[in-house]
């Protein structure tokens, strides 16, 4: 009755009395808010919240996001400029 951005993905119902076959269905359940029925607002998570390196070595941040329609996700840096994908040096 109350489901959340958790709850959101692929379902198998099956169905089954001892007489062959079993049955099945697969649903995907997708969330849609109140405000906009065609839109969820995106939702992030960072897992590595504080993540280190030595100067020169080589590393991946990484940010993961859930929203309808698709989210463009991207880096800034503490003045705001965009790190482009895949860039090596900044």
């Amino acid at each position: 009755m109350r489901v959340n951005r958790l709850h959101m993905g692929a379902y198998l119902c099956i169905a089954s009395n001892g007489v062959p076959p079993t049955v099945s269905k697969r649903i995907m359940l997708i969330l849609t808010s109140f405000l906009s029925y065609f839109s969820v607002p995106p939702m992030i998570w960072i897992q590595n919240q504080l993540v280190g390196a030595h100067e020169g070595q080589q590393m991946t941040l990484e940010c993961h996001s859930e929203a309808y329609p698709k989210s463009i996700n991207y880096w800034t840096r503490d003045r705001g400029e965009i790190i482009a994908q895949g860039k090596k040096n900044f």
